[in-house]
């Protein structure tokens, strides 16, 4: 038996709720989210990349004088904010409104919340549109992503090159919208950056209600509706949490410094809490309980996978602003450009690893090993930046830092589509949304423990710094690999 063949997960048809409208061999409505989700990344990374600049710059820059360890950790805890908010934008997909409605909500929240943050100033303006960001992206990303997996039917061998072409519009938004809001910080301001992916996120309205009709009828009911006589209960449920966290900031429980840990700790709880819920509900198959916990070995690696390349937005935004000579020739380029350009990169990446997966058909690497073989590339990355380790002040060559954002972007496409296509293979036909947002939670923790980490970097030590990242890296990769092979093979 094969690498290839060991991993087949058996699944039953499903090529009737298959939209019959094609594009060049795929459902149409695959540009209507693909187009969707690169507005509203072009807006997300549009602010992120520009975030912890933000929040350090002093006032007379523009920012907000922040410590940078503070900053980085409050960019961190905004990214996995952001994620964590998507299992209630699943749970509420999945019991009470359909997906294409909470989406399309959810687009008019983040718009909302972009606004807030180029109109009102200071920490108010921050405060009030990263919850409405948080809020709206919630409901709208993990909808749109599950709905990707509603066009094809389970034994589709296009789902893995749809992914990818899905992964693609990620990718174009999240180097466009970082390349004008960079531009924009540094030659005009602040908010008039966040304008911009205001107007990014107004796009991705337009351009989802011009193919809001046309998505399919999977997209229009609710998979496992609450009853009405628990809607009470699950009101009371979602002001809980709210008024916890109302009450730990005003006591100072909450604050800047420990935001990341407190979030960490809920990542994981709710992780725990969501495994559980699957591997106990009624309306999960046995087989299926298989395939959740194979899913395990997947999640950690996506987990492991999301806390490196947050590294971007935390410790790298902070290196590239404070060690990279950004000066070619006469031209001084952004340091938001340069983290935005392995976007660029990923762009470029994505159709050919679709062509490649296409063209391998049965034969292509196994989801594991492609996870496992992107993992790999992004911790060759961070030793690249071992090796550039020992110089002082803003001194090295922004092209051999280039080159790691190539390999970030390498890896970044071999590992989100093969787990995004395993998440929605492996996931129970009650379910599919949870577990959508089950690993949307890798994303959420990724991001908090990527500010965590960055709070542990200092330029005189970056040497250990990076190289224990990528070597640590690299043997947790390979053991979850292992343990995904052999879960696997047990569902077999």
């Amino acid at each position: 038996m094969t690498m290839d063949e060991a991993v087949q997960i058996p699944v039953a048809p499903e090529s009737s709720t298959a939209p019959k409208s094609t594009l060049m061999s795929h459902p149409r409505s695959l540009v209507t989210l693909a187009g969707t989700e690169l507005w509203e990344r072009f807006s997300f990374y549009g602010l992120q990349v520009i975030l912890a600049y933000y929040l350090y710059y002093s006032l007379t820059d523009g920012g907000l004088g922040l410590d940078v360890n503070v900053a980085v950790g409050v960019a961190g805890s905004y990214g996995g904010a952001i994620y964590v908010s998507q299992m209630v934008g699943a749970w509420i997909a999945d019991r009470v409104v359909a997906p294409r409605t909470v989406v399309l909500y959810s687009a008019v929240l983040i718009l909302l919340g972009h606004l807030v943050l180029a109109l009102v100033p200071a920490v108010a303006g921050v405060a009030a549109g990263l919850i409405l960001i948080v809020a709206g992206t919630g409901g709208l990303k993990v909808n749109v992503t599950a709905m990707v997996g509603m066009l094809y039917a389970d034994d589709d061998q296009r789902r893995d090159a749809g992914y990818s072409l899905y992964y693609m519009g990620i990718s174009l938004g999240a180097f466009l919208g970082p390349v004008l809001t960079g531009v924009l910080q540094s030659s005009v301001g602040f908010h008039l950056a966040f304008g911009a992916a205001a107007v990014g996120m107004l796009c991705g309205l337009a351009q989802y209600l011009a193919g809001y009709g046309r998505l399919p009828a999977a997209t229009r009911t609710v998979p496992n509706p609450l009853p009405r006589s628990r809607w009470a209960m699950a009101v009371a449920l979602a002001v809980a949490p709210a008024a916890a966290i109302a009450v730990a900031v005003f006591s100072g429980a909450l604050n800047l410094d420990n935001i990341s840990t407190v979030l960490t700790v809920v990542i994981v709880i709710a992780s725990l809490a969501y495994f559980a819920k699957l591997l106990s509900s009624r309306k999960t198959e046995d087989v299926e309980r298989g395939r959740i916990v194979a899913y395990i070995p997947m999640f950690l690696s996506s987990l492991l996978f999301w806390t490196l390349l947050f590294q971007l937005f935390t410790t790298l935004a902070v290196y590239v602003d404070t060690r990279v000579d950004l000066t070619v020739g006469s031209v001084t380029m952004p340091a938001a450009l340069i983290i935005t350009l392995e976007g660029l990169f990923a762009t470029v990446l994505a159709p050919l690893y679709a062509l490649s997966w296409t063209k391998l058909g049965d034969r292509q690497p196994n989801p594991g090993a492609k996870v496992f073989g992107g993992i790999a590339l992004l911790a060759a990355a961070m030793a690249v930046f071992a090796v550039l380790a020992g110089s002082t002040g803003a001194t090295n060559s922004v092209i051999v830092v280039l080159v790691a954002m190539f390999l970030f972007a390498a890896g970044e496409i071999a590992v989100v589509p093969s787990v995004l296509s395993a998440t929605a293979q492996l996931a129970p036909r009650a379910h599919k949304a949870e577990m959508t947002a089950l690993y949307f939670l890798t994303m959420a923790g990724g991001s908090t423990l990527a500010g965590l980490l960055a709070q542990t970097y200092d330029p005189a030590t970056e040497f250990v710094f990076f190289s224990v990242t990528a070597l640590v890296s690299v043997l947790v990769a390979a053991a979850l690999y292992g343990g995904y092979r052999i879960a696997i093979a047990r569902v077999h």
